[in-house]
This record gives structure tokens, C-alpha cells and sequence, in this order.
């Protein structure tokens, strides 16, 4: 799954193109499944990370639950315009987008599996 990454300021990641990798914490999730029953919470009541880090230049992201071992999957996209970093990638049998904004450190996506889909919001810092 994903992994969000914190650093010092969402403009610094702006400045320097997107290159910066983001350290972000997931705040709320919810979580549905394909008869429409769904749950919203945190991220570790979902069995989501808490934690991911993005490194765009690397095409890699990486995500730890609370608690949890270290996981690493690859972005297979990146694309950026203005202050919004689009991220999107495929991790086992699962896709998934994230859209961050790195002036606000503002960050929502979404992750579709077979049979459940999630809504995930978070901050981000550049790191």
C-alpha cells in the first residue's frame, strides 16, 4: 500500500520541482465494499499504513503501519502542474492514485482492490 513521507515545507518541495521526496501521515480513511457498506476512521482501523513516504525521483513509495514492518512499492507515474503532485501505481493486486498538494501539504487518494475501495486523506511535509 501506500506510504507518506513528512519534511520540512510543502514549498520546498514546489521549488525544487517535485524532486523532494514527502513524508506524509494519513489522518482519514473509509473504506468500502462493493455492496456499499463502509467505515470510516483512521488509517490503522482500515488495516491501511499510517505512514508513507514518496520519493518521486526514485519512483518509489514507502508505508508502514503502526507498529508495522516497512513496505516498498513502485510509483509507475509521477506528473506535476503547479503546486499538485500526482502519484499512481499498482502494489500486488491493487491500484492506486494520490494527488498532493505541496504548498499545503494537503494529500487525498484513492485505492481500488477487488471488491473494496478506500478514500484516503493525510499532510504531507517535504523531506
Amino acid at each position: 500500500m501506500l506510504m507518506l513521507s513528512v519534511a520540512a515545507t510543502g514549498a520546498q518541495a514546489s521549488e525544487q520541482g517535485g524532486s523532494t521526496s514527502m513524508l506524509c501521515a494519513l489522518t482519514n480513511t473509509v473504506s468500502c465494499d462493493a455492496t456499499g457498506d463502509c467505515l470510516k476512521g483512521p488509517a490503522n482501523a482500515v488495516n491501511l499504513p499510517v505512514f508513507m513516504r514518496f520519493h518521486p525521483e526514485k519512483k518509489l513509495v514507502e508505508s508502514a503501519k503502526g507498529g508495522g514492518e516497512p513496505r516498498t512499492s513502485k510509483i509507475g507515474s509521477v506528473n506535476s502542474e503547479g503546486d499538485l503532485m500526482v502519484f499512481h501505481g499498482q502494489d500486488g493486486t491493487s491500484g492506486w492514485s494520490v494527488t498532493i498538494n505541496t504548498s499545503s501539504g494537503n494529500l487525498s487518494g484513492t485505492i481500488a482492490a477487488d471488491g473494496a475501495g478506500y478514500l484516503i486523506f493525510g499532510s504531507c511535509i517535504a523531506h
